[in-house]
C-alpha cells in the first residue's frame, strides 16, 4: 500500500503539500497541475487515507447534473440519468448529494468530501478540475473527456443513426432533413459534441441522399422545435421526412405542423430521439430512437462504487440504442 512520503517523492513535492492535496485542503496554495498530478499518482498507486482504511461500508455519493433543474424538466433525457442514479442509490446503503448549474455556476459545497462523483452531461475544463479537486472517482455520463484517468458511459449513437437512415429510406424516403441539438451551452460555452450532424450527412451521403439546405442546427426545447417547423413550414421547405436530435424538440415540431394544418404522418413523416416519456402518448404517438437512460445511471453508479473499493483501470461503456416504432412515420406516398 502506497504512502504519502512515496507519491511526494514520485510528484517531486513536500510530504505535507501531498498531505493537504489529498484531504482536500482548500486553503492549500498550489497549482492546479501539481493538484492534479499527485491526485493522479495517489490513485495509481492505489492510496488510502485513515478513513478508507477502515473499509467504509456506506458512501456518498455527488452527482452533477450539466444542466439546470429548469433545463432538465424543458429536456428530460439527462433528469431521467439521474433519476437512474437514484435509483440504485436507494436499493444501496448509500447517500446521495445532487448539484445543478445555476446561474452563479455550481456550488461545489455542497458535494465536498463525497467519496465519488457522477458527472452527468458535458463540462468545461475548469469545472472538470474542480471534480478531481473534491475526488479522483468520478464517472462521465455522456461524455468521455479524460479516457485515461476516469471512467465514462456513453450510448451507441453510431448506431442509432443508421438505423434511423436505413427504417427511412427502406419506406421510400429520398427528401431527408435533420434538426440537430444546440451545439454550444449559451452559459458556460459547453461543447456538446454533437456528432449526430456527421453522422447523419456520413449515412445519407452513402446513398447520395444528403442536402446541406435540409440539416437546421437547432436548440433544446419544445419552444425550440416549435418555432424552427414554423420557420421551415414558412419557407416552404418541407421533406418528406424530418428526424430530430431530442424528443422535445420533435413534440414541438408536432404542434406547430397540427397549427398549419399539416398531416403527421400522412403529409411529413417525423422522428425522435431519446423515447421520453411524452412521446409515447404525443399525438401522433412518436417513432424514435430509445437510449436506454436508466440503465446509463445505474451503471454509473456500479462503475462508482468498483472504483471507490479500488479498482484502477478505467472503464468506457457504451450502452445499445433501439428504434421505437410507432405512428409518426409512414410510407412515402410521392407528394413530397
Amino acid at each position: 500500500m502506497a504512502t504519502i512520503k512515496e507519491i511526494a517523492e514520485k510528484a517531486n513535492t513536500s510530504i505535507g503539500t501531498v498531505s493537504r492535496v489529498l484531504n482536500f485542503d482548500e486553503s492549500l496554495r498550489v497549482s492546479d497541475e501539481k493538484r492534479e498530478l499527485i491526485l493522479k499518482i495517489a490513485e495509481e498507486l492505489q492510496y488510502q487515507g485513515k478513513s478508507q482504511r477502515r473499509r467504509k461500508t456506506k458512501f456518498t455519493i455527488g452527482v452533477v447534473s450539466m444542466y439546470t433543474t429548469l433545463e432538465e424538466l424543458e429536456d428530460p433525457f439527462y433528469l431521467s440519468i439521474r433519476l437512474g442514479v437514484e435509483k440504485s442509490v436507494n436499493k444501496k446503503n448509500t447517500d446521495l448529494k445532487v448539484i445543478h448549474d445555476t446561474d452563479k455556476g455550481y456550488d461545489y459545497q455542497v458535494i465536498k468530501g463525497v467519496d465519488g462523483l457522477i458527472a452527468i452531461g458535458h463540462f468545461t475544463s475548469q469545472e472538470i478540475k474542480r471534480f478531481n479537486q473534491i475526488t479522483s472517482h468520478i464517472v462521465f455520463v455522456n461524455s468521455n473527456p479524460a479516457p485515461q484517468v476516469h471512467d465514462s458511459i456513453l450510448f451507441d449513437g453510431d448506431n442509432a443513426v443508421k438505423e434511423v437512415v436505413e427504417y427511412l429510406t427502406q419506406l421510400g424516403h429520398k427528401n431527408i432533413g435533420f434538426v440537430g441539438v444546440k451545439s454550444i451551452r449559451e452559459k458556460s460555452s459547453v461543447d456538446l459534441k454533437e456528432t449526430r450532424y456527421e453522422l447523419v450527412k456520413k449515412y445519407l451521403s452513402e446513398k447520395n441522399l444528403y442536402q446541406e439546405e435540409n440539416i437546421y442546427h437547432g436548440g433544446r426545447t419544445y419552444k425550440d422545435g416549435h418555432d424552427i417547423m414554423k420557420q421551415i413550414i414558412d419557407e416552404d421547405r418541407l421533406p418528406s421526412a424530418l428526424f430530430f436530435g431530442n424528443d422535445s424538440m420533435c413534440i414541438g415540431a408536432l404542434t406547430a405542423l397540427y397549427e398549419a394544418g399539416i398531416r403527421v404522418p400522412e403529409h411529413i413523416s417525423i422522428i425522435g430521439y431519446n423515447d421520453i416519456t411524452n412521446a409515447e402518448y404525443s399525438l401522433p404517438p412518436l417513432t424514435t430512437v430509445k437510449v436506454y437512460t436508466e440503465l446509463m445511471g445505474g451503471q454509473a453508479f456500479n462503475l462508482l462504487i468498483e472504483r471507490i473499493k479500488g479498482r484502477s483501470i478505467p472503464i468506457k461503456m457504451i450502452t445499445p440504442t433501439k428504434l421505437v416504432i410507432r405512428d409518426s412515420v409512414a410510407k412515402y406516398n410521392g407528394k413530397s
